[in-house]
Formats: structure tokens, C-alpha cells, sequence
């Protein structure tokens, strides 16, 4: 018989939203540790690998994220498969980014489906998306194939993000939630690797691939617990629950999701935002922060990677373009993972002045041509520097305002009003990009992103504070404990 835990204690603090926590720490014999760590790992696995299996679905969307890059040099060319002209460039790239804000505002809505099958339904867009991108003879067939897969991806990151909440237990589903845009990215690097090697109807060959793959793994996902409830299937349900949670008795947590169920959580939206002052002025200052982001010209490098790289006289733009990609994938990560542990406001401004000073840098290089006088990688440096600062600030700050400025009930509503906006102003400012760089010399539109990041610095420095007061919400009592964690030391 195993021994029991003893010589328990008791941590207690404060998360970051306010709640009480508990941390207990036991002493265990030997044995009793070793069949803890074999629950662990196998709950872990039930955890981890279905979640990850879902958001296999960014990887294609990821690929036409990067689609431009390469295949623009083809489709702009005098022999391209498809005739399209620089000011339907933009037009084209936009039409994905229409797609994700179409997708995006039906994304918390299951339609009796569940996360599994909605997770399925998005990504059976997103191939029939490739399928036509694939057939495509003109460019209507381009338009259409990118606003299909933007939408498909759009409606499932919701929900992908539903079936882990609902699979794994926090802090767990927070990591993995913020994991899931890698996979999009990862797709969009591999873009940069495969583009310049393969022509346009065998790189929408391979994607379509890529699709039919994801597509097929999402049917071996399992049911959530709570799928399996509505489903009527209880007894599945408490199986599933013993193995996602095998500390919690599984008979009254399924009774707990019965209820969960039976009650619409509390969602506010744009009235209530507008009737409380704090709210509304934070909701005004995320509105401005981000078109300062989509404005300071991150989203029309990314789709015009080699024709900026080939304009500027750089030697192999296709290499050049695929480390810009990689710098910008590991700087996702940092700003990601490194840069909310430190003060909001002093990365934004040290984002935004060394943006600043780069973009006045480019357009010197630019206009005294010094990649053909003096160094040929002149640019290359300077633009794989904006890259790095724009990222690891402007670009990954504003979204982690939202759990700082607004309380919970309100969250839904402004994430979603921010997925909306920044792919809109990143479309719009895509075809600023496209017709100042087509009308005018090279480098005036970086003329225009060194204003708007003038702009930037002088907002940031007024408005943006430096703390952040905690925000009480509605109806909500403080008294609640979460234990977070368990701790179990090795005692022979």
C-alpha cells in the first residue's frame, strides 16, 4: 500500500489579475513519486498532443501568409501563368487579410459543432482554398482562393482556442494558446524556403498537400469533454476527465460542465465600453497604438520582401528575404515570450525611436544609393535591424494591453475587435506601400512610415502609462482561491 502524503504547507499569493492562488508543497515516499510522474506525463499527453494536433491548421494559412514574397516575381513577370499588375498586387494581398476580419467576427460561434468540428470546418476552407488557388486561370481565381483560407483560418482560431481551453487546465492552455501563432509563422518561413525554388502552380501544389494533411489530422481529435456532454455521451465525458484531470473527481466536474454549459458566459461589448470613462479611453488608446503599429510599415515588408530587397540592389534577394523572414520569426518569439515581462511603455518607446532611426537610415541609404557606392549589404543591415525592433515592441506590446486595460467579460469583444482592425489597417496600409513605391521614388514611402513614427514616439510618451491600475470586474468577489500547482518533494 502506498504511503500518504504528508507534511503539507502552504503558499498563498496574488497572480497578476488580482485572484488568490494556493501552492501546496508535500513530502512523499519514493514510490508514491514515481506514480505521480507517470500521471503527470500521461495527463500531459492527453493535454498537449491534441492541442497541438489542432493547431496544425495556421501551418497552411501560415503558407499563404508567405505567399506574396515569392510568388509576386513570378506573377508580375512578362511570362507569369497569371498577368497581374503592381496596383492589383496589393488588392490581392488584401483579400486574405478581408478574409481573417470576416472569419474572425463568427469565430466564437460553434454553430452546434463543437471546437473539433469547427477546427474541421475551417480547415476544409482553407483546402478548397488552395484547391482554387491551385486551378486559379485569372485573378479572380487568386482573390477568391485568398479570402477563402483568411476566413477558414479566421473562424477556426476561435476555434482552436475553445478546444484547448476546454482540453487543458491553466496555466497550461495560456502557454500553448500563445503557441498557437507559431504554427502559423512556421508556415510562413517555410514560404520563404519553398518559394524560390518552385513555380507557381508547384508551390500551390505543395500547400494543397500540406492542407489535405491537417485536414485529415484534425478528424482523430478527440472530443472535448464538453462536446461529449452535449452529445448526451456523460460516461465518455467523466473517462475523458479522469485522464485530462486525474486529481478532480471526475463525476461532479462533469456536473459542473453540465452547468457551465446551461449558463451563457457574461460577453460585453462596444455600449458598455462607451458608458465607463476608463474603459472607453483605453479603448481609444488601443485604437491609436495599433494603427500607429500597422502604420510604422512591418506589413508591407513582409509582402514586398524580394521586390524591396531587389530594388535595392541587394545580391541574392531570395536568401536575403528568407533570413528577414527567420529574424522575424525568432523576434515573434521574443516579443512573445521575453517582452511582457518588462515595462510596457519603455519597450514601446525604445521600439518606436530605434524603428525611427532606422527608417531615417533607409531612406539615406536609399537616396545616396550607398548599397552600390559604399557596402552592398548596407540595406540588408538596416533593414534586418528594423525588423528585429519593430517586432520585439510596436508588434507585440498593444495585443497584451487587452488583459491589462479591460476586464474579462469585455476581452472577447476587444480581441476580436483587434484582429478586425489590425488586418485592416495592415491592408490599406499594404496599398499606401504599393502606390507610393510605384508613383514616386523608393524611398518616400519610408518617408511616410518615419512620420507616422514620429507620431508614434510623441503618443507613447503621453498617453501610454507606465502601470497599469487592476481592473475590477463586474459582479466579481476576490475571495476565490485557484490552487495553481502542486509541489512533491522526495522523501525515502
Amino acid at each position: 500500500m502506498n504511503k500518504p502524503l504528508h507534511n503539507r504547507q502552504e503558499n498563498y499569493y496574488e497572480n497578476q489579475n488580482g485572484e488568490k492562488e494556493v501552492t501546496y508543497t508535500f513530502d512523499a515516499p519514493e514510490e508514491k513519486v514515481e506514480n505521480l510522474m507517470a500521471t503527470h506525463i500521461r495527463t500531459g499527453a492527453w493535454q498537449i498532443l491534441p492541442s497541438a494536433c489542432a493547431s496544425l491548421t495556421c501551418i497552411p494559412f501560415g503558407l499563404m501568409l508567405g505567399w506574396p514574397s515569392s510568388n509576386y516575381q513570378i506573377l508580375l513577370s512578362a511570362d507569369s501563368p497569371i498577368k497581374i499588375t503592381m496596383d492589383q498586387s496589393a488588392m490581392i494581398a488584401g483579400f486574405l487579410l478581408f478574409g481573417v476580419s470576416f472569419g474572425t467576427m463568427f469565430s466564437s460561434k460553434q454553430l452546434g459543432l463543437g471546437p473539433k468540428y469547427g477546427i474541421i470546418f475551417g480547415n476544409i476552407c482553407i483546402l478548397l482554398g488552395w484547391i482554387i488557388m491551385w486551378r486559379a486561370q485569372d485573378i479572380y481565381g487568386l482573390l477568391v482562393s485568398r479570402i477563402m483560407i483568411g476566413a477558414g483560418h479566421g473562424y477556426a482560431m476561435g476555434q482552436i482556442k475553445n478546444y484547448i481551453l476546454e482540453m487543458t487546465e491553466a496555466p497550461l492552455s495560456e502557454y500553448l494558446i500563445k503557441l498557437v501563432n507559431f504554427y502559423g509563422f512556421s508556415g510562413f518561413v517555410l514560404a520563404y524556403v519553398v518559394g524560390p525554388f518552385v513555380d507557381f502552380t508547384q508551390y500551390s501544389l505543395i500547400s494543397l498537400i500540406v492542407s489535405a494533411f491537417v485536414l485529415s489530422a484534425q478528424f482523430l481529435l478527440p472530443l472535448t469533454p464538453k462536446e461529449l456532454i452535449r452529445s448526451q455521451k456523460i460516461e465518455d465525458a467523466k473517462k475523458l476527465l479522469s485522464f485530462l484531470k486525474p486529481d478532480i473527481n471526475p463525476e461532479e466536474e462533469s456536473r459542473k460542465l453540465i452547468q457551465n454549459i446551461s449558463e451563457e458566459p457574461i460577453q460585453n461589448g462596444i455600449l458598455r465600453i462607451m458608458k465607463d470613462k476608463t474603459l472607453r479611453i483605453n479603448f481609444l488608446k488601443l485604437t491609436v497604438l495599433l494603427i500607429c503599429q500597422q502604420y510604422c510599415g512591418a506589413p508591407p515588408t513582409l509582402v514586398y520582401t524580394q521586390i524591396i530587397f531587389s530594388k535595392s540592389n541587394v545580391p541574392y534577394p531570395e536568401m536575403i528575404s528568407l533570413g528577414y523572414a527567420v529574424l522575424f520569426f525568432i523576434s515573434i518569439v521574443i516579443g512573445t515570450f521575453v517582452s511582457p515581462r518588462y515595462n510596457k511603455k519603455a519597450l514601446l518607446l525604445i521600439s518606436s525611436c530605434s524603428v525611427l532611426i532606422l527608417y531615417m537610415c533607409k531612406i539615406i541609404v536609399i537616396y545616396f544609393k550607398m548599397n552600390d557606392n559604399y557596402f552592398r549589404y548596407t540595406s540588408v543591415i538596416v533593414m534586418y535591424l528594423f525588423i528585429i525592433f519593430h517586432t520585439i515592441g510596436l508588434a507585440s506590446i498593444p495585443f497584451t494591453l487587452i488583459n491589462d486595460w479591460f476586464p474579462k467579460s469585455y476581452r472577447s469583444f476587444v480581441t476580436k475587435y483587434f484582429i478586425i482592425l489590425f488586418s485592416l489597417l495592415a491592408l490599406t496600409n499594404t496599398k499606401i506601400f504599393q502606390v507610393l513605391i510605384t508613383q514616386y521614388e523608393f524611398y518616400v514611402p519610408f518617408c511616410f512610415f518615419t512620420c507616422i513614427n514620429i507620431f508614434s514616439v510623441i503618443f507613447i510618451s503621453i498617453f501610454i502609462p507606465s502601470k497599469t491600475a487592476p481592473l475590477i470586474e463586474e459582479n466579481r468577489y476576490s475571495a476565490n482561491i485557484t490552487i495553481t500547482s502542486i509541489q512533491i518533494t522526495n522523501k525515502k
